[in-house]
């Protein structure tokens, strides 16, 4: 007899779980904070630590630890020796495994992508800014100073450039992970953060999944192949992303009506509201990448151009950032 499963994973700023339900699906919840050696080690150990989380959740949610499968994946380098885990697995083992999009995973000390790890580079070696001495210690700050959160994501955007890595993939890309997972003061810091990661002028399908569900997924399936887990309710389908440098042209047209024309000037971030119900077909002339004719989905942000001929960090760019934070709060009304 199979026991129903908890699968966990333990992030740099929190916990991340897929509990199974009575009916078979998944709940997929998030508690907030991690183990912090600076403020938990005079108190107890990470094995204590995690084991109250879980038995908190479970909990929660009126269940016994006991009575489930625990499953564990994550950035965990010591022994939990008190849960009763039935399956411990590697991040990037799982990452490698995921098929169907290209997961991209972030938090504030890793970048991982399907084929390459980018090294663990903590935050807390900038410590002349007292931000990031903090977040060392308090890994589930919200950050809630926009300079901060320019200078934080700036430094995982120059990790990932540095490194050469060059994000594209024909597949959606999914980005993941524990920066996608936390709270933001503004949502739009997760869009501005995904478009930064790109490098490469083409066409990139989104997804952001804020509940770190494709490890979560691909960890329940490495235990027990026969259990589906559905995701597509939990990852957020956020639309196509178009790195097209320089002046464009756009023409959108569905069955139901003569098309929209859209003249894009150089050096901006443009959204298009558009949503992934139908496929609409899209026209773009465009001298740096060539021209284009194809079908397109749309999703939270719809359809993103982004004209940028220096890709410079989005959000460090007041005058850019300010239209899109507006074209964004309108497209995400309806979320």
């Amino acid at each position: 007899i199979f026991m129903p499963v908890l699968a966990a994973y333990i992030g740099y700023s929190g916990v991340s779980v897929a509990l199974e339900k009575q009916d078979g699906s998944f709940g997929f919840q998030r508690f907030p904070y991690s183990y912090s050696r600076e403020l938990f080690s005079s108190v107890c150990d990470e094995n204590f630590f995690y084991t109250q989380v879980l038995d908190g959740i479970a909990k929660e949610n009126k269940v016994k630890l006991a009575d489930f499968d625990v499953l564990m994946t994550g950035i965990v380098s010591f022994p939990l020796q008190d849960l009763n885990i039935k399956l411990m697995a590697d991040v990037r083992d799982l990452l490698s495994k995921y098929d169907g999009n290209f997961p991209v995973l972030v938090d504030e000390s890793a970048v991982m992508t399907k084929d390459s790890v980018l090294s663990q580079v903590p935050i807390d070696f900038v410590t002349n800014n007292e931000y990031f001495a903090n977040i060392s210690i308090y890994p589930q700050l919200i950050t809630r100073d926009y300079n901060d959160q320019v200078s934080l994501d700036g430094l995982i955007i120059d990790k990932v450039k540095k490194a050469g890595i060059k994000l594209t993939s024909d597949k959606p890309v999914v980005f993941t992970g524990d920066r996608f997972a936390r709270r933001d003061y503004e949502t739009v810091f997760k869009y501005s953060l995904a478009l930064d990661l790109f490098d490469s002028p083409g066409y990139y399908y989104v997804k952001i999944d804020k509940n770190n569900a494709v490890l979560l997924a691909q960890l329940i399936k490495e235990y027990n192949p026969n259990i589906n887990v559905d995701t597509s309710q939990i990852i957020e389908n956020v639309g196509t992303f178009a790195i097209v440098p320089g002046d464009t042209e756009v023409l959108l047209s569905t069955a139901l009506d003569t098309g929209q024309f859209f003249d894009i000037k150089k050096s901006s971030v443009f959204a298009i509201p558009l949503d992934n119900s139908i496929t609409t077909k899209l026209s773009v002339k465009n001298k740096s990448i060539g021209n284009l004719e194809g079908g397109v989905v749309g999703g939270t942000l719809g359809l993103l151009f982004d004209t940028r001929e220096v890709r410079t960090q989005l959000i460090s760019d007041i005058k850019i950032m300010n239209v899109f934070m507006r074209e964004i709060e309108e497209a995400v009304k309806g979320i």
